[in-house]
């Protein structure tokens, strides 16, 4: 049994073997004939496909007309060319004649917080607190067109008023930071109000800067804004003092050219002089206010006095201060019935005079005066506390010190 089984595994192995050998014999006579071929006849020649037809992307659209929009023809704006300025010309624009008070006598109040027109009605007192409120160096009183400063001597008075609103406007920021310290002092903050003892002795005006470290934890509380106002108030302090000796030295420097002037220019010529001055006094009243920048005592605002005020009753004649012609008369805000007279230039500069609060006018625009004529009567119409006179000397239109000029 065993050697069956050994003889027909054996002749199946050779028979296998025997296979295999014919058929790598008849593989390598194929890869031979193969190879003689191609030694013979060169590559076979690649099978040739068809072209494919590309696809065809042309798309056609009806052509699209842009809409039609018709404009308005554009009219270039007309120019006109600025005015040549001249060496009388105004910077301002020149304000129509001035209009007569109410026939009862009192003045038409302005309930709005708007500055106040050159020929308007008067400011309100319960108005100018805004007014200043908004700009510290606003006028509640009109102002007159001023010339152009071409001359040495206009670019000095131009100087002095451009001083002189800055001192108005420093006083007003500086009495409206120390009514604010005052409220904070008050306030309940035990910190403030020990600094405040140490520092400033319990004055509430004064203005010493306080011993407090500058840290942005206390820049929002009650010492720290305490600390802010009272730097400010300092600041403005040492400003002003400076600007108060500008003034000082432009105003006497102004004033010792007035001296020098021998004699004023036609038409006045024949001015009538008192106690050596240029003008005529226009009434023997008292000197009751200065000429500069004060606390109004009826808008209770900083302002500046642009004249000099002359105590009288009521009724008491006013005279012109030289010859002229009249340029305004009528009411003008918080002057009340005011009249203006030019008497020709003077220093270099249109010369006038100006007088204020009367309560009758005697002349009027156009009219030509002497010195000595009575052209009004004292009052105390406009922004008046009491009757006198508030007589003003003004160069090119400009405010200066009138003592010296009677």
């Amino acid at each position: 049994m065993d050697q069956k089984w050994w003889r027909h595994a054996t002749l199946a192995t050779v028979a296998g073997a025997t296979t295999l050998m014919m058929t790598s014999l008849c593989l390598d006579a194929g890869a031979a004939t193969a190879a003689a071929q191609t030694s013979t006849q060169g590559p076979l020649p690649l099978p040739t496909l068809p072209a494919l037809p590309s696809p065809s992307l042309t798309v056609s659209l009806p052509p699209v007309k842009p809409p039609m929009v018709t404009l308005p023809p554009i009219k270039p704006p007309t120019v006109k060319p600025p005015p040549v300025p001249s060496t009388t010309a105004s910077t301002r624009p020149t304000a129509p004649p001035a209009t007569t008070p109410p026939p009862a006598g009192k003045p038409p109040r302005v309930g709005v917080s708007a500055p106040p027109s050159n020929d308007g009605p008067m400011v309100s007192p319960g108005v100018a607190p805004a007014l200043i409120a908004g700009d510290p160096g606003a006028d509640l009183y009109p102002q007159p067109p001023v010339d152009v400063a071409v001359t040495p001597q206009a670019r000095q008075v131009a100087a002095l008023s451009d001083v002189q609103h800055r001192i108005q406007y420093l006083e007003n920021i500086l009495a409206r930071t120390r009514d604010d310290l005052t409220k904070v002092q008050r306030g309940p903050d035990p910190v403030l109000q020990l600094l405040t003892s140490l520092t400033v002795g319990g004055d509430a005006d004064a203005a010493s800067p306080f011993a407090v470290a500058d840290s942005a934890e206390v820049v929002d509380t009650p010492t720290g804004r305490a600390v802010a106002l009272s730097a400010a108030i300092t600041s403005g302090q040492a400003e002003l003092i400076r600007r108060r000796t500008e003034e000082t030295r432009l105003r006497q420097e102004i004033s010792s050219r007035v001296r020098a002037v021998p004699a004023l220019a036609a038409p006045a010529r024949t001015v009538a002089t008192v106690g050596g001055g240029r003008l005529g006094r226009p009434l023997s009243g008292r000197l009751t206010s200065k000429y500069g920048t004060r606390f109004d005592p009826y808008y209770h605002v900083w302002q500046l006095h642009s004249g000099v005020d002359l105590a009288a009753p009521t009724g008491t004649p006013i005279l012109a201060a030289a010859d002229g012609r009249v340029s305004r008369a009528g009411w003008y805000g918080g002057y009340g019935n005011y009249t203006c007279i030019d008497h020709g230039r003077a220093d270099g500069q249109r010369l006038s005079t100006c007088y204020g609060h009367q309560s009758k006018l005697l002349v009027s625009r156009g009219q030509r005066v002497r010195a000595g004529q009575v052209i009004g009567l004292v009052g105390s119409t406009g922004a008046s506390t009491g009757p006198h006179l508030h007589f003003e000397v003004r160069l090119g239109g400009r405010p200066v010190d009138p003592l010296p000029w009677i």
